[in-house]
């Protein structure tokens, strides 16, 4: 079996065909996906941000960052998420006897997280031009700040699947992702609004640098050059995830198939 083959039993087989079967979920997601920019948006308009200094467009600004948003915060439960259910429903020996190693299947496993969530950030770019926004879009700079980042999301899938793997219950990379992209990452506020220690925390988030350098990409058309200072964070970050999502990975596969714990839930 090829990679085209692994990828379409993956995405469309296990992701798309089971995702549109449940319609009830497929329209509260997308509900879900749209509701948060007119809700940020009316609170920009009422509070009238658009005239703080710090943001020019604050509907700009807020559409970018809700729309890369969700692979930071729900991309990264997808993996750990799957790992859990067949933990609980007692497939998980089935799925790690597969004809591929261990290091592998996660990999493809978190690629419908990505698919998902990219129909998401298509979903809210166009509510965006519904709103008045205008993109300036740099297409290699945006193209490249998007690679890098979706590297340290696969490599922040690869961190929460294996400590799932290693605890069962519970997921703390998934909570620690999810609340630091909403108050560290710069989603529908910037980070220089912030305490300065939290505005520390918030330079070890792979989403403040990719925010950053898509907005200056997609909304003032600023080609690498010009994004260089967000550029090299976000791939050192994005190299750090990987290394220690392999690392852990690895860690977790040998140490529950030493101790005899992959049907333990």
């Amino acid at each position: 079996m090829g990679i085209i083959d692994r990828l379409y039993s993956f995405v469309v087989i296990r992701g798309w065909k089971m995702w549109v079967s449940y319609k009830t979920q497929v329209v509260l997601t997308m509900i879900n996906w749209v509701i948060p920019v007119f809700v940020y948006f009316f609170i920009g308009v009422t509070l009238g941000f658009g005239r703080l200094s710090t943001i020019r467009d604050y509907t700009a600004f807020m559409v970018i960052g809700t729309a890369f948003q969700g692979y930071f915060s729900a991309s990264v439960t997808t993996l750990a998420g799957r790992i859990r259910n067949e933990e609980l429903i007692g497939t998980l020996e089935y799925l790690i006897a597969a004809p591929l190693r261990p290091m592998t299947l996660m990999m493809y496993s978190t690629v419908w997280g990505l698919v998902i969530n990219s129909i998401s950030a298509v979903t809210v770019l166009l509510i965006g031009l519904g709103l008045g926004i205008s993109y300036k879009v740099n297409a290699l700079a945006t193209i490249t700040f998007l690679i890098l980042y979706l590297a340290s999301i696969i490599g922040l899938n690869l961190i929460a699947g294996a400590v799932v793997l290693i605890v069962k219950q519970g997921n703390p990379i998934a909570l620690f992702t999810s609340v630091a992209s909403n108050l560290l990452g710069g989603v529908v506020f910037p980070i220089s609004v912030l305490p300065t220690w939290l505005r520390y925390i918030s330079y070890s988030l792979s989403l403040t640098w990719a925010l950053s350098g898509l907005r200056g990409a997609m909304l003032s058309g600023y080609g690498i050059q010009q994004l260089l200072n967000y550029l090299w964070p976000l791939a050192t970050l994005a190299l750090a995830y990987i290394v220690i999502g392999v690392a852990l990975s690895n860690y977790a596969f040998a140490r529950i198939l030493r101790e005899g714990s992959v049907h333990m839930y």
